[in-house]
């Protein structure tokens, strides 16, 4: 379920994939063979269910994939880990196509690029890629989304905020880009209306 304004702890944008039936299946076919075979030779459950126990673990880990966007940062938390990237930190954030051969499988993933990616089985190879400054170097982090486009003008809107002190606002509600190109335009046009308010005269009273 993706949210605008009204997500998570007034989150711009919450989203909570959760992995589809077919993951499931990969983790409880397994288990039920090995249960049926401990059952089937009459033998004790106690080794079975106890090397069942790391099986379980990465199913559960990996069966919700969960981004948040603040106006202060982008909070990843598939399972018990992912970053929490300051808003201030991005310096690019683009919709992009990936190919999951790249970075060999599904889950949090690494590529000899030296990006990493938190991806979900039916993301339909669809992500935002984030760069962001971490310690002095630039890093690259790819984010499966089943709405890439409103995830990546949200964080257009937080940074474009942080930008300006707040005075600019990119709406999210109802509108969709088509990349990174629309974007920016999108941000452009937010920091340039927040320049004009600056160098506008004060009022006298």
């Amino acid at each position: 379920m993706s949210e605008g304004a009204a997500g998570e702890g007034g989150a711009l944008y919450y989203d909570k994939f959760t992995a589809p039936p077919y993951y499931h299946l990969i983790f409880a076919l397994p288990l039920a063979i090995q249960l049926v075979a401990s059952f089937a030779a009459r033998s004790p459950l106690v080794v079975p269910l106890l090397s069942m126990i790391p099986l379980v673990l990465v199913w559960l880990l990996f069966a919700v994939l969960r981004v948040s966007v603040t106006r202060k940062a982008v909070r990843v938390q598939y399972g018990l880990f992912g970053p929490t990237i300051p808003i201030e930190a991005i310096s690019r954030c683009e919709p992009v196509d990936y190919e999951w051969k790249k970075y060999g499988g599904w889950g949090i993933r690494f590529a000899r690029d030296g990006s990493t990616i938190y991806n979900m089985l039916g993301d339909k190879g669809r992500a935002v890629k984030l760069v962001y400054t971490q310690g002095g170097r630039d890093k690259t982090v790819l984010l499966s989304s089943r709405d890439p486009e409103r995830l990546a003008l949200a964080v257009s809107q937080a940074k474009a905020e942080a930008l300006s002190g707040g005075r600019a606002r990119v709406a999210t509600e109802g509108l969709r880009i088509e990349g990174g190109a629309s974007r920016e335009r999108a941000v452009g046009e937010a920091e340039a209306e927040a320049e004009r308010d600056d160098e506008k005269p004060a009022r006298r009273l």
